[in-house]
């Protein structure tokens, strides 16, 4: 970090996406807490928090997150239909936790899916800025859109599609339209890439 600090302009932000604690024993948090004030020292402007080894991709992008029974309906959840939605902002506590042990700015992502959500996070000081990934694959334009005024809940389900086909096709969601989840059906069912039946080229 203090290589980086010294490589790059000064005034330049450096941010850190840090992994607080793994998904399964091994590091915790109070390990990595207790190391985050060295690394402003070194020169770390803003810390992102984030998980650190997973199990499973979905110990860092949980799944359904703010899908009730009526998003559910509308992106053909059937199996979310009497299923309770995901929590949002499920990195919060991390993110409260570091403000308290530094004095850097704080950035949070994970399970960030309505405006409501965003905007309390913001007021309620726990970070100072808020990221979002698995969203953006379904709406290019999401900050946009929020800075023009939309308010609620954003298209993205959660349902990790895209990273189901991580490595297989290229990124997008298998949502919208709606001929990709049919797509998506002959990929499953098939047992392998499709290639024949899907206009998509496998890397």
């Amino acid at each position: 970090m203090k290589a980086i600090r010294a490589a790059v302009p000064s005034g330049f932000p450096v941010t850190l996406k840090l992994g607080i604690a793994d998904a399964q024993p091994g590091l915790t948090a109070e390990e990595t807490l207790a190391r985050c004030p060295d690394l402003v020292a070194a020169g770390v402007d803003a810390i992102e928090v984030s998980v650190n080894v997973m199990g499973a991709p979905s110990d860092s992008a949980k799944t359904y997150v703010a899908v009730g029974p009526r998003r559910a309906a509308e992106d053909l959840l059937v199996h979310r239909l009497l299923a309770q939605p995901g929590p949002e902002a499920y990195f919060d506590d991390w993110a409260r936790r570091v403000r308290q042990a530094v004095d850097a700015k704080v950035i949070l992502v994970g399970g960030l899916r309505t405006t409501q959500s965003m905007e309390g996070v913001i007021a309620s000081g726990d970070a100072d800025f808020i990221a979002m990934a698995r969203p953006f694959i379904r709406e290019p334009d999401l900050v946009s859109q929020i800075q023009a005024g939309r308010t609620g809940r954003v298209d993205c389900t959660s349902c990790n599609l895209c990273l189901r086909h991580e490595g297989h096709h290229s990124l997008r969601c298998w949502r919208t339209p709606r001929k990709r989840l049919f797509e998506h059906a002959i990929y499953r069912f098939t047992g392998g890439l499709g290639r024949n039946l899907l206009s998509t080229k496998s890397h």
